[in-house]
């Protein structure tokens, strides 16, 4: 149904309608509202008054009215409203007379007053409560101010809040996506590094052990070194156990990794951790006190290459 139809009905039913920048029609409460094809209902429409009376804000119970004809919700209902009489008022202003159906037309005097002229045109046939004519003279009749606001007013109003809602959303989206990315880049650049600092090159397999350990290892190989012989029986008396620490660290996932790797080149090998934060790999090896520095070097460049000496020997 048309919103000036609405406020027209509306009107009838409480006999008096307030609207918010251009004034207050009112009716007679003892007269009675005929049917629109009763041949009194032109005289019923004489006895509609107008007065100019500056209203700032809509009734709540015209707003619950729209809102319960319509099935729209109370901001869409006030949205409508807001809109239908912007435009009203813009007819007003450019000196056009404004027709409202089932109640009169309005005009703007020089003085800037409104004036009201009662009833509809004669060529109108004023339908209420949701009756449509089917004539092709209504169809081609169209105002502004009488147009289908569930499709202009309505309609344009929703699709702007729906632009609104996805712009936002895809906001959103961009951000969080953006957001994603660069803690993906972080956190894939800060493995990277700790990797490289706490992971140790693959050792070398139990072939390459055997292998001439007089090769000179280049800077982008491993060294690879003979496991020095068991010592002979009878000996063991005069050698003394100690333990060589070959890496440490707070990382369970690096120890864990780095072990699985080699321990299949050394069995001998052990790790141990006294907390979730210190996790050790070593062996237990027994020597005379002057080969430790000996072994050390040669464990350094078994498991770690050309690096700095990182094994040392626990007490």
């Amino acid at each position: 149904m048309k919103l000036s139809l609405l406020l027209t009905e509306f009107l009838y039913q409480q006999k008096k309608l307030n609207i918010p920048g251009i004034g207050h029609f009112f009716i007679d409460p003892s007269v009675s509202v005929p049917p629109p094809d009763d041949k009194n209902f032109g005289e019923f429409l004489q006895q509609i008054r107008f007065e100019n009376k500056s209203i700032q804000q809509p009734d709540a119970e015209l707003i619950d009215f729209i809102r319960s004809r319509t099935g729209k919700i109370k901001p869409l209902a006030e949205s409508d409203l807001e809109s239908f009489l912007a435009d009203c008022k813009l007819l007003i202003n450019i000196g056009k007379p404004l027709f409202l159906e089932g109640i009169g037309t309005l005009i703007k005097k020089n003085s800037g007053q409104l004036e009201f002229t009662p009833g509809a045109p004669a060529s109108e046939r004023v339908e209420l409560y949701g009756e449509e004519s089917n004539t092709d003279k209504h169809k081609e009749r169209k105002h502004l101010y009488n147009s289908e606001y569930t499709q202009e007013s309505g309609n344009s109003t929703a699709v702007r809040k729906v632009m609104i809602i996805a712009g936002i959303l895809i906001g959103l989206v961009v951000i969080v996506w953006g957001g994603y990315l660069l803690y993906s880049k972080k956190t894939a650049g800060e493995t990277e590094e700790t990797q490289l600092q706490e992971t140790p090159p693959a050792p070398p397999t139990t072939d390459s052990l055997m292998k001439d350990t007089t090769q000179t290892a280049t800077p982008d190989t491993v060294a690879t070194v003979v496991v020095p012989p068991p010592v002979p029986p009878g000996k063991d008396s005069t050698l003394l156990s100690y333990k060589f620490v070959l890496q440490r660290t707070s990382k369970r996932h690096v120890a864990e990794s780095n072990f699985s790797k080699v321990k299949e080149a050394r069995p001998d090998l052990r790790m141990e951790s006294r907390d979730s934060t210190d996790f050790k790999i070593f062996l237990i090896r027994k020597c005379l006190p002057a080969d430790t520095t000996r072994i050390k070097e040669e464990l350094n460049i078994w498991y770690w290459g050309k690096k700095e000496m990182k094994v040392y020997i626990e007490n």
